[in-house]
């Protein structure tokens, strides 16, 4: 016996597949608009940015050492929840300043990492 598809279903179906493609398009968005955010805020504002955050050391919950590069001078300063205080100004020499560069996210590469964890786990 042959079943066939009632005109519902087939209605069904058709709001399935374009409700997946609206929610595939709205992720697109997004994906979008956080690369455009992300490029523009380590773009532009910390290139012209005259403070910058050399590096930061979790003290406690709330406390944190941070040493701060204010034009051409470093400042050690902690950092608590409702306070911040100078501790002492740095030499130049004693300071190692890393390069910060964000990669873009590949999503591809993702994939791969969970697939190949995946697949390791079900080996085992």
């Amino acid at each position: 016996m042959v079943l066939l598809a009632s005109n519902s279903d087939i209605q069904m179906i058709g709001r399935f597949i374009c409700l997946f493609l609206l929610f595939a398009f709205v992720i697109f968005l997004a994906y979008i608009a956080a690369r455009i955010t992300g490029s523009y805020q380590s773009n532009v504002i910390n290139k012209q940015s005259n403070i910058r955050i050399i590096e930061i050391v979790r003290i406690s919950a709330n406390k944190t050492i941070e040493i701060v590069k204010i034009g051409e001078r470093y400042y050690a300063i902690a950092v608590c929840k409702d306070n911040v205080s100078l501790l002492t100004e740095l030499d130049a020499s004693e300071i190692t300043e890393h390069e910060k560069t964000l990669e873009p996210l590949d999503f591809n590469k993702i994939l791969d990492k969970i697939k190949n964890e995946k697949s390791k786990k079900e080996r085992h």
